[in-house]
Parts: structure tokens; sequence; C-alpha cells
């Protein structure tokens, strides 16, 4: 676990250092937080039917929990830079939670989800850094981005789908598409 933390500590300064933000408005969440957040999200989103699901890992992919599927807004086939119209999406003065799936070799040690909170604007930046680099040579992971309200979740997928769950997100942008 000491590996993990010092990697997301070196990976967060390193975003920092390259797009010229500040720690204020994009950060990794405090480790005493990550637990409740993560916990959180899981217990609205993730699919908990079949063992298997029980995590976020493969929720992109093969559905979120049955509760949040009835509030599934929609599935959007999207290039890498489809985070420059979250201005669109989303509000731009809105926090949110932006969780990397660093994914796990052996499923039966749980996932590994890095999770920062941001600003819309500096989100972007961080996408558009670690778009250029592969995840700072980390690889093309899936990530997800989350309302800190919990209210909707937006899940980006390496087969280059978003999907769409909860309320308050205005999607007008992807149905002329």
């Amino acid at each position: 676990m000491k590996k993990v933390s010092c990697d997301l500590f070196q990976f967060e300064n390193e975003l920092i250092a390259r797009c010229n933000i500040s720690k204020n408005n994009f950060h990794k969440v405090r480790s005493s937080q990550w637990k409740d957040i993560y916990q959180t999200i899981t217990e609205k989103y993730a699919d908990k039917t079949k063992t298997w699901k029980n995590g976020l890992h493969w929720a992109n992919t093969n559905g979120y929990s049955p509760k949040s599927m009835k509030n599934l807004l929609g599935c959007y086939s999207v290039d890498y830079s489809w985070y420059s119209l979250l201005p669109q999406i989303i509000s731009d003065n809105t926090m949110v939670y932006f969780l990397i799936d660093k994914g796990n070799r052996d499923w039966y040690f749980g996932e590994i989800f890095w999770i920062f909170e941001g600003y819309v604007p500096e989100l972007i930046k961080v996408l558009d850094l670690l778009n250029d680099t592969a995840f700072l040579l980390h690889g093309w992971l899936d990530y997800y981005i989350i309302s800190k309200k919990y209210t909707w979740l937006i899940g980006f997928n390496h087969h280059d789908i978003i999907s769409c769950l909860g309320e308050g997100l205005n999607l007008d942008c992807f149905q002329n598409k």
C-alpha cells in the first residue's frame, strides 16, 4: 500500500506542476476521506448483484447498479477530447470527484482507484495532460467524474464510450451527433 501512496503523491504533484494549477482547485482527496467517498459511490453506482461485479471496475462496460441504471441518461461514442464539452455538461464552478481506475492484476486484492477533487476548468487541463501523456505513462485508464453530492456520474472507458447517469447533466451537446 505504501507504493500506491507514493505513486499517487508523485502523480498528483506532477499534475499540479505540469498543468500549472492550484492545489486548492485540484488535489487528491485526503486518505481519511477516501474510504467514505469510494464506499458512497460504489453503494450508489456499482452493480452488486453478482460477486465479480461488486466494484466500479467493470461498471462503465458491463453496467451500473440496477437502481442507478433507471437513471441512465445515455452512452455515447466519443473521442479522447470529449471532456472539452464538460462546461456545457456541468457548471464550470462545480467541484467534482475524479476517479482514476488503476485496475488490479489480481481481482481478489480489490480495486485500486485514485480519487481527486477539483473544479471543471482544472479537470479539463488535467485531462488534456493525461491524454497527451498516456496518463503520465500509466497507460490508457478508465475514469469517472462524479458530482460531490453523488447526484450524477460520467464514466469513460477504454472503448471510447462515456456513460452518463443521474440528474443534473446537460447532454444536449451529444444529441446532435
